[in-house]
């Protein structure tokens, strides 16, 4: 298994400035929430400045979302990719130093030229990668136009313009959208691959461990997940690829377990992590409940709307 080579600080603001002596870098900055294709060019930029720079790449992300932080708890973000999936990709796109910097309430009201100061010139960053609507400080009162300013020529800036594909700007909340609507099939032009999510399993669909490969697999916390239907899958159990089928039903209640049939013989599952690409969607929730041990890869039940069917 390959250990990720990230260097990684978690910091809490506080009311009392800090001081990190860190080594020149170029500096990402964002939320990255799926690191689609959008994100991917303002990482790539950066690390190709890194390189002729001779300096490390850093990137600097958030947690949780602001949204939860200004809505006082009272809006819950479904993310696309929490935290350690982020890492991973980060890891492969070659990042050396992440900043995960906890959005709190003291951090949300610093003044964008504070945030500068200590969260930026403060980490050694000489030069300053982000999309073209990043905004940073109170109420977001910085932005793109003004980070040279607020820099005061400690730092070079390169933003990145908007990323489109078919005439739409390639976004999270785009992608949310999508996934919600449960066209997986579209996500990897805005991704660059299939929407992946990630759980442990459990038990198959009759309580026990059997033949059968029908699992109950339990999402880990705050992944978004497609709506209700019967979808393709192509999983990955201890580094082997599986196809198969899944289905979700009733997400609106809280539940966080999903069933899911694979087509190839898997033993010793049961506790085992497991990624899943969601591939296509191939039938729509009509009513009653789906028994996938009846079902195969190219057979659908009656009870079930089939895509494209009418």
């Amino acid at each position: 298994m390959k250990l990720i080579d990230i260097e990684t600080f978690h910091l809490t603001h506080s009311q009392s400035p800090f001081f990190l002596r860190m080594e020149p870098c170029i500096m990402a900055l964002g939320f990255f929430d799926g690191v689609h294709l959008g994100h991917q060019k303002v990482i790539r930029t950066a690390r190709q400045i890194a390189r002729e720079k001779k300096v490390k790449l850093a990137v600097m992300t958030f947690a949780p979302h602001p949204k939860e932080v200004l809505s006082n708890g009272n809006t819950k973000v479904h993310y696309l990719t929490p935290l350690p999936v982020k890492v991973d990709i980060f890891d492969k796109l070659g990042v050396d130093r992440l900043y995960v910097i906890t959005f709190n309430q003291d951090f949300a009201e610093l003044s964008p030229q504070e945030f500068i100061n200590q969260y930026v010139i403060g980490l050694g960053a000489i030069h300053v990668v982000a999309g073209f609507d990043f905004t940073y400080g109170f109420k977001g009162q910085g932005n793109m136009d003004t980070i040279g300013e607020d820099g005061r020529g400690k730092f070079q800036v390169t933003q990145i313009p908007k990323l489109q594909f078919s005439d739409e700007k390639i976004s999270s909340t785009l992608i949310r959208q999508v996934i919600g609507e449960g066209d997986v099939e579209r996500i990897p032009s805005f991704l660059g691959d299939y929407y992946e999510t990630r759980g442990k399993i459990l038990l198959n669909a009759r309580g026990h461990y059997s033949a059968d490969n029908t699992l109950i697999v339990s999402m880990l916390p705050y992944f978004m997940l497609p709506a209700k239907g019967v979808y393709e899958i192509e999983t990955y159990i201890d580094h082997q690829k599986y196809q198969g089928i899944a289905r979700i039903d009733g997400l609106e209640n809280g539940s966080n377990f999903i069933e899911m049939k694979l087509f190839d013989r898997v033993t010793n599952l049961v506790n085992s992590m497991i990624k899943i690409k969601w591939i296509q969607r191939r039938a729509k929730m009509q009513r009653g409940k789906l028994n996938l041990h009846f079902l195969s890869s190219n057979h659908f039940e009656s009870d079930y709307i089939v895509e494209g069917s009418h």
